[in-house]
């Protein structure tokens, strides 16, 4: 096969990109330096859920944990393909999270439709324990026994080789080659983000049989700054180049061992596996509708800005880590003829804030507030009320966080109900704070059929949901001291 070989040259950085066979020609511009602002949060686009899980790992006879992101408008009526990436050596599950901002750059690609959504795992790479001589190299049994079937046991993902991919950074990405590359049935893209790393990681033999690992390698991403005195990059490429695999080879001048490297190999490598097949997944359908009058988990938002899961004392997991002007999204939410009023579970160590309850957009029509005060703690839980009025049918719920600065309360759950909350005390028809003959005559013509009450729960004096004479009666002997 022909080499492809250009050099581009823009400023001050170099990028080299070497490849044999052309990649596909919706992906014929990259790899390339991505644009200012790639990794930088966009409060006006849509943002995917990142929460932790916990599996049993037959590689260490423990429990682990692991970061997921999933992408905006995540349903379990679609199937999504999964991203397994990996930090470098010393580092753990929050890395790429935390510094590389992966979940951000996602969130960005998936809004610009550069890729369609994709879920991203984030594991401990480092599978130690008793007994364990190398952590970093029983990843491997962890992350093909244990990790793998546990996600797609627990999340709607398709469970076939051309749907999954494994990339990393520093001592993760020589994992991704190390792994990936001997375990083609379970991977078919592969990125090594200036990959290098001991010889229990490096020294394996990768290219086993130089035939297959063309014919089953979708992308092989390499990419490393021309500042990083690694070189197992160079022994990657001396065998693609000797059994003529496909190879992406991405150099960037200037830069070394860091984040200005291994996050725009994240924006290239989605992008360029995305263009190989690995989000081919057909359409994706809407989420089937939510009745507003069920319990709706908070963390069980189709989007989100600014928000994290925890674990819940009161069992299952709470968003928490609000401040103010955040909000999470929940789609097809159905509120059929109508909510009168809005419940939620909720937790404050501060003085709270609001919750504003708004339809269609973060700006849409707002059906209704609900204040929240402090509780005495985090995970102090306490129910808050407040009335709704204008939501009825289907719409796409958006739950905007108000208050001061600094976080403002917890969020465990919330449910819509078709009765309104009471505000004054049953009897006091006109609300004014007494109980008189006035309000014995508005039921009376309430009764007649005269004139509306506006609540009328306050006239609803046995509380059996009905007003009807016996109210009348119990108000008349209320006033008259006989009860």
């Amino acid at each position: 096969m022909k080499k492809f070989l250009s050099f581009l040259l823009t400023g001050l950085f170099l990028v080299s990109f070497m490849n044999i066979n052309p990649m596909k020609a919706s992906a014929a511009t990259l790899p390339t330096l991505p644009p200012s602002g790639f990794d930088s949060n966009q409060n006006s686009i849509p943002h995917g859920q990142v929460s932790y899980f916990n599996y049993q790992s037959s590689a260490t006879n423990s429990q682990r944990r692991a970061r997921i992101y999933l992408p905006p408008g995540y349903s379990k009526d679609n199937k999504y393909s999964v991203l397994y990436l990996l930090h470098g050596y010393g580092g753990n599950e929050n890395d790429w999270y935390s510094s590389g901002a992966a979940n951000v750059i996602l969130d960005n690609l998936i809004a610009a439709g550069s890729v369609k959504p994709f879920i991203v795992v984030m594991p401990n790479a480092n599978a130690t324990g008793t007994g364990i001589s190398d952590g970093y190299a029983n990843f491997k049994n962890d992350l093909l026994k244990s990790l793998i079937p546990y996600v797609e046991s627990n999340y709607s993902v398709y469970t076939d080789r051309l749907h999954r991919a494994l990339a990393g950074l520093s001592l993760g990405g020589a994992q991704s080659m190390s792994f990936g590359l001997t375990n083609l049935d379970q991977f078919a893209y592969i990125g090594g983000f200036s990959p290098g790393g001991p010889a229990s990681i490096t020294s394996v033999n990768m290219f086993p049989d130089l035939a297959v690992t063309k014919q089953l390698t979708k992308l092989l991403f390499l990419c490393i700054g021309t500042n990083d005195n690694t070189s197992f990059c160079e022994s990657i490429v001396n065998n693609c180049k000797k059994g003529s695999i496909p190879y992406t080879y991405f150099l960037i001048q200037g830069r070394g061992h860091d984040w200005s490297v291994w996050k725009p190999s994240l924006w290239n490598f989605s992008q360029m596996a995305s263009a190989a097949g690995f989000t081919d997944n057909g359409s994706v359908n809407p989420p089937e509708p939510i009745s507003a009058f069920t319990k709706i988990e908070a963390e069980s938002f189709s989007s989100q800005s600014g928000l994290q899961t925890e674990d819940c004392n009161e069992g299952g997991q709470n968003v928490g880590f609000i401040e103010n002007n955040d909000y999470a999204v929940y789609s097809n939410i159905d509120f059929g003829e109508g909510a009168k009023s809005f419940q939620a579970r909720v937790s404050s160590a501060t003085n709270g804030g609001n919750i504003e309850i708004r339809l269609d957009s973060i700006d849409g029509t707002l059906v209704g507030t609900c204040p929240i005060k402090g509780t005495g703690d985090w995970q102090t839980w306490a129910d808050v009320t407040c009335n709704v009025s204008g939501a009825s049918g289907k719409h796409d719920l958006y739950l905007k966080f108000t208050g001061d600065s600094g976080y403002l309360f917890n969020f465990n759950w919330f449910k819509f109900s078709n009765t309104a909350v009471i505000t004054g005390k049953t009897g006091d028809i006109n609300n004014d704070g007494q109980i008189d003959a006035i309000d014995l005559l508005l039921l009376k013509k309430y009764l007649l059929g005269l004139e509306p009450i506006q609540n009328t729960q306050l006239a609803d004096m046995d509380g059996n949901g009905e007003i009807n004479a016996i109210d009348f009666s119990l108000l008349k002997k209320y006033l008259l001291g006989a009860s």
